[in-house]
């Protein structure tokens, strides 16, 4: 294969790369559940991908221009995520299987699509409207009728908070669009992990979410790497890559393969079985969302040309 194939390849590449370790979160956490108190867990792989961040930290910071105000914006931002949607996240896996909580992380491009209406005067079609609504009946039908069993053994109330945690991430992306401006996605989201670290780490000390008597086991931290090393770092760097290399609506079409990974590790590693209902109305949140995208008119800092200028700049 020629070298201006394998070029033309690199950005779906490392899409689909990026959908495959994102959809391992969720089973990693499943894992590292096992050892670690949920708010325990999520201070170890920050501390993972802050020592990442830290390391290229130089780089980062040269490619940053500040406007007055934009702290007001990263405030909002390290607010939604990593606190509160890493609380959300981190609980709803204690009640609910990996598998429904991937399925149901697809319906973020939904909420952002619907945020970026309200705040951002952005256009939604009817196509898209009509997506958002088959979409949330598909969750709302998952998590109704989800039934309770050795790995989710409080589906609805895992599948709510599970939720809630893309409401707020929905407004974080809101908040990204905004910062893209002026600073690159590796420095938003290493401001992301040292803030957070900072904000989980008295949870270390509270009765009850230190870390484990016996120190918990191998493959709880090999979890807690992976999360913190393949996601917050490995992740976000290979989608922010693959959006350098091609139209970023396109690349985020690949976002819809995280679900199809996250069932299959589910299965493959952890044993977890979907019902038929769960089937159906699975589909049903997929399709919603594929439906909400065919149309959705994408904002000037997002399109080709402004963003691919920002991924750049790493």
């Amino acid at each position: 294969m020629s070298r201006t194939k394998l070029t033309a390849y690199a950005g779906p590449l490392a899409a689909v790369l990026s959908t495959i370790l994102w959809g391992g979160a969720y089973v990693a956490m499943k894992f590292a559940l096992r050892s670690f108190h949920p708010m325990t867990m999520i201070f170890l792989l920050l501390v993972v991908s802050s020592i990442a961040f830290l390391l290229i930290f130089p780089r980062m910071l040269k490619r940053q221009k500040y406007a007055a105000g934009d702290w007001r914006i990263f405030l909002i931002l390290v607010i939604c995520e990593p606190c509160l949607y890493f609380i959300f996240e981190g609980y709803a896996l204690s009640f609910t299987s990996a598998s429904q909580a991937g399925m149901l992380s697809a319906t973020l491009p939904i909420f952002v699509g619907v945020f970026g209406y309200f705040l951002l005067k952005e256009k939604l079609s009817a196509t898209a409207w009509a997506g958002c609504l088959i979409a949330i009946c598909g969750a709302v039908w998952l998590s109704l009728g989800a039934v309770a069993g050795e790995h989710a053994p409080n589906p609805l109330l895992g599948n709510t908070l599970l939720i809630s945690g893309m409401v707020v991430s929905a407004l974080y992306a809101i908040c990204v669009r905004r910062l893209s401006r002026g600073y690159t996605p590796m420095f938003i989201t290493a401001v992301q992990a040292w803030v957070g670290l900072l904000f989980f780490a008295p949870t270390l000390f509270i009765p009850g979410m230190g870390l484990p008597e016996g120190g918990g086991t191998l493959l709880s931290w090999l979890s807690v790497v992976y999360l913190g090393l393949g996601v917050s770092f490995g992740a976000y760097s290979l989608y922010g890559f693959s959006i350098s290399r091609m139209p970023a609506a396109k690349a985020s079409m690949f976002m819809n393969l995280v679900p199809v990974f996250t069932i299959l590790f589910g299965m493959v590693l952890l044993g977890e079985r979907l019902t038929a209902v769960e089937c159906m109305a699975s589909a049903l949140v997929l399709g919603g969302v594929i439906v909400s995208q065919m149309e959705i008119k994408m904002p000037s800092g997002l399109r080709r040309g402004g963003r691919r200028r920002d991924v750049k700049a790493l």
